[in-house]
């Protein structure tokens, strides 16, 4: 595994726009992107938008990204990156 990059982005949830971090990770076969709030791991997606593991201990205001609408949004921004 190789770690090639560590980003923040904004995502908007409803009126109040949050930080998250992303690393990028390649496994040789396949790149994944980890997310992190405030140094919680969230939850692991693939560029494709493929949920590959979702953190359900995390903090109960942190799940809420596990929603369709946010999920769509760290898509659009991960592939803008990429």
């Amino acid at each position: 595994m190789e770690n090639l990059m560590t980003r923040s982005i904004r995502i908007k949830k409803g009126r109040v726009t949050e930080e998250y971090q992303i690393e990028e990770k390649d496994y040789g076969d396949l790149v994944v992107y980890d997310i992190f709030k405030k140094g919680h791991y969230l939850m692991t997606i693939a560029l494709d938008g493929s949920i590959l593991f979702m953190n359900f201990d995390a903090p109960d205001p942190e799940r809420k990204i596990f929603k369709l609408s946010f999920l769509d949004q760290f898509i659009e921004k991960i592939r803008s990156i990429s």
